[in-house]
């Protein structure tokens, strides 16, 4: 038997080092056709996709009438681009409840900063996607479903004091977090900002520009992001 927690986190790794999909819908303008669309995005502690859309975009149009959508993600860097890791997300896109809109606003926008002057236009707002089923492929004879139970994460402990996590590695372990950076992402890592924390790992903003770096586990609570963050600085400074 397959171990879908472990073919579930390459896959949702891919997602989270990834800024940006073709979010497919179904055409208003062009009845039975698909439609896509290039779709920055954020994926949520759980592993829900988040996105900015604009209400007078056509997927944003597509997708109040059916919401029913796919978001397929691949590693465009890649030269080999059937031999990559690649997954698409099927799934019910959503208008964000107001709940939810503000902690998934601010996860977005530290990742795209330069999306915040969107919102003054009063026409975006923040959507997510719950997902229905994930297909895999991580290359040749890897090539699995991923179903919502074994595809989404609880939420971890820690989330409201996410901000203070990022706050107090960016201001107390500056030099830990450059020299992780520079081991682990192959880059100086001089100046590397941590900008949010997930379950699986933190996305950092370097000179390169925004990275993700994973853990070696999940980790639920905020103990266990100490451990990991003390293994990964421990491991940047033996190498």
């Amino acid at each position: 038997m397959p171990d879908l927690e472990a073919i579930a986190r390459k896959a949702r790794a891919l997602l989270r080092r990834t800024d940006a999909g073709v979010l497919s819908t179904h055409s208003l303008a062009q009845a039975g056709w698909p439609f896509g669309s290039l779709a920055p995005f954020a994926l949520s502690h759980e592993g829900r996709p988040i996105l900015l859309v604009s209400t007078l975009a056509e997927h944003t149009r597509n997708l109040a009438a059916d919401p029913r959508c796919g978001l397929p993600v691949f590693d465009a860097l890649r030269d080999d681009k059937q031999a990559a890791g690649r997954t698409s997300l099927l799934g019910r896109a959503q208008p964000l409840a107001d709940a939810e809109r503000e902690a998934a606003g601010e996860r977005y926008l530290a990742l795209f900063p330069a999306q915040r002057e969107l919102l003054a236009l009063r026409d975006f707002g923040f959507w997510s996607i719950e997902p229905v089923r994930v297909r895999w492929i991580g290359g040749f004879g890897e090539i699995h479903w991923i179903e919502p139970d074994a595809w989404l994460l609880p939420t971890p402990a820690w989330r409201e004091g996410e901000r203070s996590i990022a706050e107090h590695m960016n201001r107390d372990h500056a030099d830990a977090l450059a020299r992780i950076c520079e081991r682990f992402l192959g880059e100086g890592g001089a100046g590397a900002e941590l900008l949010r924390v997930d379950p699986e790992g933190f996305h950092v903003r370097t000179a390169r520009g925004v990275c993700w770096l994973g853990f070696a586990r999940a980790c639920h609570t905020a103990d266990e992001v100490r451990v990991e963050m003390v293994r990964l600085a421990r491991e940047a400074r033996g190498s």
